[in-house]
């Protein structure tokens, strides 16, 4: 039995290693991004207005979310890893303030990675075993001038590592975004406060050889522009990104540094039907190779109107993984309507 928990606790750093920059901290595949759009703009939309929105990345987007957007992606990953979507934004007018209004989100992630074989300590096989990711999220916000909005989010996390070695934890997220003209907007956000997994493993040794672990989340600070191009042609942003990595309770990592980067993306109309995207995420400047841990990636969107009051449409995106050959691909299909 210990030896089962020894190898799913390496495939376990395994699989968060590859997907995301600060792979040895909890919930690194809350940080992977949100749907095609934003995995193919380099997940630079903080402060992107232009566009479909999605809380995850700022909870006070949504109010700026006219028409309602609901979305859904499955995400083609190698290493038999999965990362599954499900999200929803829009704006809503309040009671007496025909210029005001405030805006929801809600949104879904499911992780995990499958096909592992399990094996006890004389190498006999027991099965296949299966570790579970899921982030379960709201987040309102409210436009306190027609210019100027803020928001908070509230998260729920829900780790399965093996049978009864399970962890959960509440988080939330605060963010803020100020359009400054019709053309450039700027965006703020403060994700993951309050995160942690706590891992008791009493339920497998007992009390007297189990124990609990303790994993906090990083925070993220991300700070960034948008600029909606003339004519309607597309937008571009580009973002900041600082990582404050947690210190362990018994302060055995005091050097770690807090990791800083730098993310991009564009998204062009071709016509009213077809966009394409492109963008660049994990710029970090805190390691000596700032592009080691780079991740292009490219995307296109096609929406068309179904109805008065409908469109259907879907996007797609396909981004350079660090440390495997094989590209992270998402399809997402979107539903707008007003």
């Amino acid at each position: 039995m210990k030896k089962i928990l020894i190898i799913l606790f390496s495939v376990f750093i395994f699989s968060e290693t590859s997907f995301a920059q600060v792979g040895s901290y909890a919930g690194s595949f809350s940080r992977m991004g949100f749907g095609a759009r934003g995995l193919s703009m380099g997940n630079a939309l903080v402060s992107n207005i232009y566009g479909d929105i999605s809380g995850y990345y700022n909870p006070a987007l949504a109010a700026f979310q006219e028409e309602g957007f609901l979305n859904l992606g499955y995400t083609f990953l190698s290493m038999d890893r999965k990362l599954n979507f499900v999200g929803f934004a829009k704006k809503f007018n309040l009671p007496n303030q025909p210029k005001g209004g405030a805006g929801i989100s809600i949104s879904w992630i499911n992780s995990g990675v499958g096909n592992i074989d399990g094996r006890d300590n004389d190498t006999r096989s027991i099965g296949t075993l299966t570790t579970s990711d899921n982030q379960l999220y709201l987040g309102t916000s409210f436009l306190l001038s027609e210019n100027f909005a803020v928001g908070i989010g509230f998260k729920y996390y829900l780790s399965k590592l093996y049978e009864s070695v399970t962890a959960n934890s509440i988080a939330f997220d605060i963010g803020a975004v100020m359009k400054a003209n019709e053309n450039l907007s700027f965006g703020l956000s403060v994700r993951d406060l309050g995160a942690k997994y706590e891992w008791n493993t009493s339920n497998i040794y007992g009390s007297v050889f189990g124990n609990t672990t303790e994993d906090k989340f990083p925070t993220l600070i991300n700070f960034g522009a948008s600029y909606r191009l003339p004519k309607g042609l597309g937008s571009v942003s580009l973002e900041t990104q600082m990582i404050m990595l947690p210190k362990n309770k018994d302060n055995t990592n005091p050097d770690k540094k807090n990791e800083f980067g730098l993310k991009v993306g564009g998204e062009i109309a071709v016509n009213e039907y077809f966009k394409l995207r492109g963008g660049l995420d994990r710029i970090n400047f805190t390691n000596e190779d700032f592009t080691g841990n780079l991740m292009p990636s490219l995307g296109v969107g096609f929406y068309k109107n179904f109805s008065g009051s409908m469109k259907i449409g879907l996007d797609y995106s396909v981004a350079l993984e660090p440390f495997t050959h094989n590209p992270v691909q998402n399809i997402s299909v979107g539903f707008k309507f007003k």
